[in-house]
């Protein structure tokens, strides 16, 4: 029998699919972002949308406030968009369905920068919800993200947005024109935008402030010790303005003719003291140093105490300067976009297209560090040497090492980036109800990126210096030598004179240059008729090149930058060959509990070949196959459930293959899991596995781990790295009931969406303390691939030491993550009153599993940063003829807690919770942060072309949850706060929204 027709359906192109098809009866699922919507929020800017998607939220994005104070692929200022915390470099990013170029700074340029295209040239956002490398290619892991520019005006569009902020910094301002022309033929659309957030610095808020360490004793009191010169609790920072000292009269002193027989170290704390200095107005309320002891104590000029060896002289311990209060949090930000699309019909049924984008951020941060160095005391080794130069007045037989705190630590970035596309669309004329689309697009990032640095030879002329460096020219930066006082207590105190300045610190330019060149040829139509519906194919073949270059600095290239590492020119260049197909097949159509079943599946193989510049040296990684099955049933017209299975990859990015040798250095014994294992295992700090592979090596159970630091070298992985693979599963239900009576005009739809994603041979750097625990924790030691990335000195007296330790780019991690995501969309008409809407979009994560190794890792989801529950609530009410429209959303951030964490960083150290040291007695951080509710609300009007919105986000002014400061390193923060994204850091801000649509027609 003749089947019944098939419901005519308006055909779009949706996101997941090469193959033209209505949005509900597509087979993945998808979230639509509305930009007009999020407006009405507040949000005008696309990082802050798309991060704060729900999506998104249950990670910690990159935004320009974490890029700018932590060390992130993009380079500061840059934000990226990471969806189900698999990371930005498996979230595909399209731009009108096409893939869009990296941008940024640094060598660790892979991913698209959402800084480049500015929200108000953006219709909408489509956002694939699943793996799908076989119809998108590489990077497709955990979803792809398609931004759909605006097309559809004929007239002109200005737009004018400002956010100031209640308490001052972060202020954003935004203006922006769009004009389209249709020609009938021809098509043209045209637009600028320039946007400006004001420097939001860590002064302008209390919870970035004083960073307390915000501690509990069991009885639920607080911990935090009290500083006397203010009696508030202590700030708990980076230290500043001491000078440490180390008591050598055991290795040095006791061996020297007259020496006594025996003696204390030094005469407080066995060995290592922080002195530090009362300024003036100070009554620090602790002992100076009395009399030496003995011959060879530490003797000190006037005004310095010693201070760290109990709790009253660790409470006035210097860790807070107004230095952190000028840091930038969210940096100063300026971009500047120009935009063009055009089309003509060069025939009635093809189309001649081409879009080009030229975008610029500049980006600046306020920073500050410490810097610190080395001498000694007196007549050290018994030979009339004297002591250092910059050590007058201090006696005895130590070293010296002053630490002081400078802000001559700024940074900044200016990144230009490009973009072209040229093709050709339509029909195929001989091949009825068939399309094709084929186009070449070309982008471009410029990157340059300052920042000021203390110079190494600034700092080897004063390392254990012994005479005057006046008159002698610095070999590397050839300045003219002066002398720094380097135990001066204000020079400590960050108050160098504009020559001490300038002779420390230089500013150097570097340049990352990032190219892409892609085409594509794609065909899709119809195969043939089946009995309930057409065989839908479609075709295609892509090829792409992708080149980097990162020339860093002058300063650092020569290694002359302190307390950084030396860096080369990260240069090489991929090829990538692809070819796909997808079927979409009707099963079924228009039965009895078949409305419509449908099975789509998509495959691609793809070769990559990636060269380094340097050495011409090649690597293939060729016939990597990805694939897709999806399957569509709706049993009636408001029920439908569908599912997916798919594979997935992502080929090496070009840094993670060519990154330059950078050379790093780090202490021996903290890195090494044999130091002082007897001990250590007494304790339960390592397993017996480990103190047995120890053991096995000769070294001895008090073995110290050496005095020394290793060098780590880190480099890309070119010849040893394959392409990341992943499997990707979803499963939903879809309820579309639409009712009679007095229920007709209610819209209704629900879908629940559950996924899996599982990435196996991750790329990752393990860190030069991973690799070493690595190999004595496996129970293949010592022919595990780990043990042959480091290296001990060899025979004599350093022979157990840890020398130099290799860390390359492998595959070796894996992730896991799954959950459900939830949408709702009511829409009710009330007839003359109006319109009211609400959707609402949330996701539960279950599982969040980072495995660096084979099962050593845990279930995240709910740590700090990693809310299990994360939702999106918005209510618009429209009225019908006033032109009045409101709104009301609420941001859910679900509760969260790290303790696991805690234990397992802490392990033998905490018991309960807590921790017991001789400073602070036995003190409870605070780890939890409840849940979080971020109102907005808004009310706009339409008047005579104009559209008017008003409005206020983080209404009630929610500052971010506190927790513990003094966490053992469960969790990093800023101030007070968690250093996470789903916080929001710029309190109440009010919003204004303008736009004047002059002769707009849609098209």
């Amino acid at each position: 029998p003749t089947p019944p027709a098939a419901e005519e359906e308006e055909a779009i192109v949706v996101t997941g699919s090469r193959l033209r098809k209505s949005e509900f009866t597509s087979s993945d699922p998808i979230q639509i972002i509305n930009t007009e919507l999020a407006a009405k929020e507040g949000k005008t800017d696309l990082a802050a949308t798309l991060q704060s998607s729900p999506i998104a939220a249950g990670s910690t994005q990159i935004t320009s406030a974490l890029s700018s104070n932590f060390v992130t692929n993009g380079g500061p200022g840059s934000q990226l968009l990471d969806l189900r915390g698999l990371g930005p470099n498996r979230t595909l990013v399209l731009l009108n369905g096409r893939r869009a170029g990296p941008a940024g700074t640094r060598g660790g340029v892979s991913s698209f920068d959402l800084n480049v295209l500015p929200q108000s040239l953006v219709q909408s956002v489509e956002i694939l919800k699943t793996g799908a490398s076989s119809v998108y290619g590489s990077d497709a892991v955990a979803g792809v993200v398609n931004l759909l520019t605006k097309r559809d005006t004929d007239g002109l569009q200005l737009d004018f947005n400002a956010s100031p902020t209640q308490q001052g910094g972060g202020e954003q301002y935004r203006a922006s024109a769009l004009w389209g022309k249709d020609f009938g033929r021809a098509y043209v659309t045209v637009a600028a935008d320039y946007f400006n957030q004001n420097e939001l610095r860590r002064g302008a808020r209390d919870f970035l402030n004083c960073p307390e360490a915000y501690t509990f004793r069991p009885d639920g009191s607080r911990a935090d010790l009290i500083d006397p010169r203010n009696g508030k609790y202590k700030c708990e920072d980076l230290r500043w303005g001491h000078v440490w000292t180390y008591n050598l009269i055991d290795n040095l002193y006791l061996d020297r003719p007259g020496a006594p027989n025996t003696g204390p170290n030094t005469s407080i704390n066995g060995g290592t003291v922080l002195i530090q200095y009362q300024y003036p107005g100070e009554n620090l309320g602790i002992p100076a140093f009395g009399a030496p002891a003995y011959e060879g104590d530490i003797r000190t000029p006037p005004g310095w105490f010693p201070t760290g060896y109990d709790t009253r002289s660790q409470a006035v311990q210097n860790s807070y300067h107004p230095f952190p209060l000028e840091q930038t949090i969210i940096p100063k930000t300026e971009r500047a976009t120009g935009y063009l699309a055009a089309g003509v019909d060069i025939t009635d049924d093809i189309e001649l297209f081409s879009e080009f984008l030229v975008n610029r951020r500049k980006t600046y941060q306020n920073g500050w560090r410490q810097f610190w160095n080395f001498g000694y005391t007196g007549d050290l080794y018994g030979t009339g040497t004297p002591a250092t130069i910059w050590a007058d007045g201090w006696e005895g037989v130590n070293y010296l090492s002053p630490t002081g705190i400078t802000n001559l630590s700024d940074s900044s970035q200016t990144v230009d980036y490009y973009r072209g596309v040229g093709g050709l669309r339509g029909d195929i004329g001989f091949l009825p109800g068939w399309k094709f689309d084929s186009y070449v697009q070309y982008s471009r990032s410029n990157g340059k990126y300052r920042s000021q640095q203390i110079l190494q030879d600034v700092y080897d002329s004063g390392y254990f210096q012994s005479s005057s460096c006046v008159g002698q020219i610095l070999p590397v930066s050839k300045k003219q030598c002066i002398d720094l006082p380097w135990t001066d207590p204000f020079f400590l105190r960050g108050e160098l004179t504009p020559q001490q300045g300038d002779f420390l610190t230089s500013w150097e330019t570097g340049k990352t240059r990032y190219d892409q060149l892609n085409g594509e040829v794609s065909v899709a139509g119809t195969l043939f008729k089946l009995p309930y519906g057409d065989l839908g194919v479609a075709l295609g073949a892509t090829a792409r090149r992708d080149k980097i270059i990162d020339t860093p600095g002058d300063i650092t290239r020569a290694g002359n930058a302190w307390g950084a590492s030396t860096s080369g020119i990260t240069a090489g260049e991929s090829l990538t060959k692809e070819a796909f197909g997808e079927v979409n097949v009707p099963i079924l159509r228009n039965l009895p509990f078949v409305r419509d079943l449908t099975l789509n599946a998509a495959a691609r193989i793809t070769s990559v070949t990636a060269k380094r510049k340097s050495d011409g040296r090649k690597d293939s990684d060729n016939n990597n196959w990805t694939y897709k099955l999806g399957g569509n049933w709706a049993p009636t017209s408001w029920l439908r459930f569908r599912g997916t299975y798919g594979t997935s990859y992502r080929a090496p990015a070009l840094f993670e293959q060519f990154l330059a040798n950078e050379t790093s250095f780090v202490n021996v014994s903290r890195l090494d899991p044999c130091s002082n294992y007897a001990s250590n295992f007494a304790l339960n700090r390592i397993t017996q596995r480990v103190r047995d592979n120890c053991a096995s090596q000769g070294i001895p159970g008090n073995f110290n781990g050496g005095a020394i630091s290793a060098t780590v070298r880190s480099q890309g992985g070119l010849g040893l790295l394959e392409a990341e693979t992943s499997k990707a599963r979803t499963a939903s239900i879809v309820l579309t009931p639409r009712f009679g009576g007095f229920l007709s005009d209610t819209k209704i739809d629900f879908a629940v969406d559950y996924f899996k994603i599982e990435v196996k041979g991750q790329i990752a750097q393990l860190g030069a303390g991973s690799i070493v625990a690595g190999c004595y924790n496996s129970d293949s030691f010592p022919t595990d691939p780990l043990c042959s990335l480091f290296t001990r000195f060899g025979p004599g007296t350093q022979q157990f030491i840890i020398n130099t330790v290799d860390n390359k780019y492998i595959n070796i991690a894996s992730q896991r993550t799954s959950g459900l995501d939830f949408t709702t969309n009511i829409r009710q008409n009330m007839g003359g009153l109006g319109t009211l809407s609400f959707l609402g979009q949330a996701t539960l994560v279950r599982k969040q599993v980072f495995d660096l190794f084979a099962g050593t890792g845990r279930n995240t989801a709910g740590d700090v940063g990693s809310p299990k529950f994360v939702a999106d609530l918005n209510l618009t009410y429209a009225s019908r003829d006033s032109g009045w429209s409101v709104f009301y959303g609420i941001d859910v951030i679900g509760k969260s807690n790290s303790r696991d964490e805690f234990n397992r960083l802490n392990r033998g150290s905490a018991a309960s919770g807590c921790i017991t040291n001789f400073i602070y007695g036995t003190y409870c951080p605070k780890l939890s942060t409840p849940t979080v509710l971020y109102h907005a609300a808004s009310v706009t009007k339409e008047l005579a072309g104009f559209d008017l919105t008003l409005g206020v986000s983080n209404l009630f002014d929610k500052a971010p949850p506190r927790v513990s400061v003094l966490n053992g390193g469960s969790i990093a923060t800023l101030g007070q706060s968690a250093a996470v994204s789903q916080y929001d850091w710029l309190g109440r801000r009010f919003f204004i929204n303008v736009s004047a649509k002059l002769g707009n027609k849609k098209r």
